[in-house]
């Protein structure tokens, strides 16, 4: 087995790993969720002021149809007792005006409420529209700043992938297909070197015995670190 050649491939894929982590690491990346965050939580706000304003107007919109019918009612009540003569019903008529008119008087004071509401809400938007700019901006420059590290790195992980291939091109494919099974069981991580006395990969020292077998393994095989079980490359 090509163990200094499989350890090239391992040493390539591993800087393609780190590109991953440095990629969700990046400071950009960190400014650019922050500004856009800041804008997402403008835009909630937002929606919040104005499902408060819109049910604001509606409220008034009902309160000023109420009103109206109530406005009728009581103008045809009050024709109405015009025109009667016997004191009961007059009294009738007047207790019902009476009870129309209270009735109006309370959504006279609920619109009032619904306009306070509207204006407050109101308010808020142009508050916003003032701030939203300015977060528009930052979430630009900060998208900006994200894709030119991201640029970076993307040409970093082309080249890199371009010496994986000339890694793996001097490697049989019995030897391919069993670094990927361990670099899948391993966590990316199937070949190590032998380094004085400690494997590469889990850094532990090997015993003066351990040390003495994986030496003595056949010319063509590779041994396995008796800690990890990754291949060693001695």
């Amino acid at each position: 087995m090509n163990g200094p050649g499989l350890l090239v491939l391992q040493l390539v894929d591993s800087r393609i790993d780190a590109i991953d982590g440095r990629r969700r690491r990046q400071p950009e990346r960190a400014a650019f969720d922050t500004a856009a965050n800041a804008h997402a939580a403008l835009l909630a706000e937002r929606a919040r002021h104005q499902a408060a304003h819109d049910a604001a107007s509606r409220a008034i919109e009902d309160a000023e149809r109420a009103g109206a019918e109530l406005d009728t009612k009581q103008r045809r009540l009050e024709a109405q007792l015009k025109t009667v003569i016997a004191p009961r019903e007059a009294e009738a008529l007047m207790s019902e005006i009476a009870q129309l008119q209270a009735k109006h008087a309370d959504l006279d004071d609920a619109e009032l409420g619904s306009m306070e509401q509207q204006a407050e809400a109101e308010a808020e938007l142009a508050s916003l529209a003032e701030r939203e700019p300015a977060l528009v901006a930052a979430l630009d420059e900060a998208r900006a700043a994200l894709a030119a590290a991201d640029a970076v790195l993307d040409a970093e992980l082309a080249d890199l992938t371009a010496q994986r291939a000339e890694a793996a091109a001097v490697l049989v494919a019995s030897e391919i297909a069993t670094y990927d099974s361990l670099r899948r069981r391993h966590g990316g991580v199937a070949v190590a070197a032998l380094e004085k006395h400690r494997c590469s990969a889990c850094h532990v020292d090997l015993s003066p015995v351990e040390e003495e077998q994986v030496k003595a393994t056949p010319p063509g095989e590779l041994p396995e670190c008796p800690h990890c079980a990754r291949l060693l490359v001695v």
